[in-house]
């Protein structure tokens, strides 16, 4: 085990540290800050430990969505019934739907893949929930699917593959206008740019006598 610079060795210190360091853009130095403050200040452990164990233990995915809600329920954006329930924006992930939600422009509906398909990292098709996707389009009131994934092989190539499957459910199908850079993510893309690609959209498959809803 690494020394710290605490001047002690600790296991459970470490282990801590280490588990911290999972987390996007923390490294070593402010795992060991984070863990220190809450060690120094233990009224913070049950303001700041205990509810995200709740979190973790107590969330599920939304049933309509796939999303995240409270345990038995579906998530705000599902239950909101101002929303527009014949637009459904497909993503890869909750931080791509939060993205889109930041940026504003859309009130219609998500539905959240998980993932997206990427054969050099074995991920196919058959590994995402993309008959529950086609399903829930089938049951009908869905007039339009938004597929907006991030500007990439692997979003470019979920793309091709569910317009394929999407075509013959007399549905439109869109995409966000192409302005952002080739690689960036959703949550990576400023929500002005962001917001544009979504209102400019293109379409890539429109059956008769369907019309966009804004």
């Amino acid at each position: 085990m690494e020394e710290l610079e605490l001047g002690y060795n600790s296991q459970l210190f470490a282990r801590a540290v280490e588990a911290l360091m999972q987390l996007p853009g923390v490294g070593r130095k402010s795992a060991q800050r984070y863990m220190l403050h809450l060690l120094q200040r233990g009224e913070m452990q049950d303001r700041f430990v205990q509810p995200i164990a709740d979190c973790l233990t107590g969330m599920q995915h939304c049933p309509e969505c796939l999303g995240f809600s409270d345990t038995g329920v579906l998530c705000p954006t599902c239950a909101d019934e101002s929303r527009t329930n014949g637009q459904l924006c497909v993503v890869a992930d909750v931080r791509d739907q939060l993205a889109i939600e930041r940026a504003g422009g859309f009130n219609g509906k998500y539905f959240v893949l998980g993932g997206l398909i990427d054969p050099m990292g074995g991920i196919g098709p058959e590994q995402l929930p993309i008959a529950q996707l086609l399903q829930r389009v089938q049951d009908g009131g869905i007039e339009e699917v938004i597929l907006a994934f991030s500007v990439n092989m692997e979003g470019d190539t979920t793309t091709f593959y569910l317009r394929r499957k999407l075509e013959d459910l007399n549905v439109r199908i869109s995409v966000p206008a192409r302005g952002m850079p080739f690689g960036e993510t959703l949550e990576q893309t400023d929500e002005i740019t962001l917001g544009q690609a979504l209102r400019q959209r293109t379409s890539v498959h429109e059956p008769m006598g369907l019309a966009v809803e804004d």
